[in-house]
């Protein structure tokens, strides 16, 4: 089947819907987490599509079973997720496959708070499941049908190549690799550049991997292929730990002084805000390999709340936002849908719901406190250049599906959201190089190399 543009309500307004309905119907003490989806009392449906009702009756279903959750009252929630599995699918509409996720990480919820027995393996094989990737041409196949996965990318490689407009020998870190498309954006970049740039002696990429590797071997033997079409001197490397405190920055093989070295993060810390001495690790080694760039593409989330109430619901609507995106984007029974929302989104709203304590590796934050988290490593926020903007909003313009993406500036950096409500931030920072008094003052300037 064909990518098809959803005439319907989105999910996001069949969530609305539906809250506001069962706010309007309900006892006070029935509307815990109803509460906090802050909606005006809308009882009718009656002129919407016989699909679009069934859609808000299933949606209220779900957040019915939330609030009893979140009030302890397990069995009248359990009746309510059963019904919510009766009536969702994962092959469904978008709305019957979001509801069927969220139902099930309900029911592992209640399972986890009312057994005294736990089933899950180890810690360590129940983390490598969640945080397992997909082979790189699900990723491929999937990241190209989506207008904002574009806007980032173009985002980002243009923020690299303007960074290593002068160099000869070029760097790339990837902290966590995927299909490595934006290495292939950044080849063709580099072939563009004008002819009295220098030209580029070398390319390397160092990849970074605490999971499977064979993905990763297989994502180098693709942009080495590319590379060698391209007549571009090219070396990929991986550096395989398995755990993120066993890195250490001799691993990457920086030449320093001879190579201008750039990191690339993409959703690389999102998994480690529950265990920041990873994070802390990882940051020391960053910052000693002296990189002149960093980008950091990060989920544009906040589904960090201890609180579950109030992370059941950002959840629900971001990832309710993703599913839409997901239903314009591809063909219900693209084999790519099917692993994304089963294999990837299905396990990190599972994660999300179900889970506390350390065994919740998954918790999206705002930009703000990213930038909170790099600033304590001394690095500065790099503004994005107007190219960036350009292109993004020319993937807004002309892209298939384009029209429903919002790219909106949140300092110097970049949001990129889907009909509103916004999925990744993409931002760029180096550290301080240098400070020394000038012209004999007491005042510090920072100076870059």
């Amino acid at each position: 089947m064909d990518a098809r543009v959803p005439t319907s309500l989105s999910i996001d307004e069949t969530i609305r819907l539906a809250a506001s309905r069962i706010v309007g119907c309900s006892d006070s003490d029935r509307v815990g987490i109803l509460s906090l989806l802050n909606v005006p009392f809308d009882p009718s449906i009656s002129g919407l599509s016989i699909e679009d009702q069934k859609n808000v009756e299933l949606a209220e279903y779900l957040l019915s079973s939330a609030d009893r959750v979140s009030s302890r009252q397990y069995d009248e929630a359990i009746s309510l997720v059963d019904l919510c599995d009766c009536l969702s699918s994962p092959k469904g509409n978008a709305v019957q496959r979001v509801v069927h996720y969220f139902a099930r990480g309900l029911r592992e919820r209640v399972e986890n708070e009312t057994s005294s027995k736990r089933d899950d393996g180890d810690e360590k094989s129940y983390l490598g499941d969640v945080l397992r990737l997909p082979s790189p041409s699900i990723v491929l196949s999937a990241q190209e049908r989506f207008p904002y996965y574009q806007m980032q990318q173009l985002a980002a490689v243009q923020a690299m190549l303007e960074s290593a407009a002068s160099a000869r020998r070029i760097h790339g870190i990837d902290l966590k690799i995927k299909s490595g498309l934006h290495w292939i954006a950044f080849m063709q970049a580099l072939e563009s550049r004008p002819a009295d740039a220098p030209r580029v002696e070398i390319l390397k990429v160092t990849a970074m991997c605490t999971g499977a590797v064979e993905p990763v071997r297989a994502t180098g033997e693709w942009l080495t292929g590319f590379a060698k079409s391209k007549g571009l001197n090219f070396c990929f490397k991986i550096v395989r730990v398995e755990d993120v405190l066993d890195v250490r920055g001799e691993m990457f093989g920086v030449d320093q002084g001879r190579e201008a070295v750039m990191v690339y993060s993409e959703h690389a810390f999102v998994a480690m805000i529950g265990r920041p001495d990873r994070m802390e690790t990882l940051m020391r080694v960053v910052r000693g390999l002296n990189p002149q760039l960093m980008v950091v593409t990060e989920t544009e989330a906040n589904n960090n709340s201890p609180q579950f109430s109030a992370r059941f619901v950002d959840t629900l609507f971001h990832y309710g936002a993703v599913f839409d995106s997901v239903d314009a984007c591809m063909g219900a029974d693209d084999e790519s849908r099917t692993f994304m929302e089963g294999g990837i989104m299905g396990r990190m709203i599972s994660n999300i719901v179900a889970r506390e304590g350390e065994e919740r590796v998954i918790r999206g934050v705002k930009l703000d406190v990213w930038r909170a988290f790099f600033r304590r490593f001394e690095m500065v926020e790099r503004r994005l250049g107007p190219v960036a903007w350009q292109q993004a909003r020319l993937v807004h313009e002309t892209a298939p599906n384009g029209e429903f993406c919002t790219v909106e500036r949140d300092g110097k950096a970049m949001v990129i959201g889907w009909k509103g409500t916004p999925l990744v931030s993409v931002s760029t920072w180096k550290f301080f190089r240098s400070a020394r008094l000038v012209n004999g003052s007491k005042h510090l300037r920072i100076e870059f190399e």
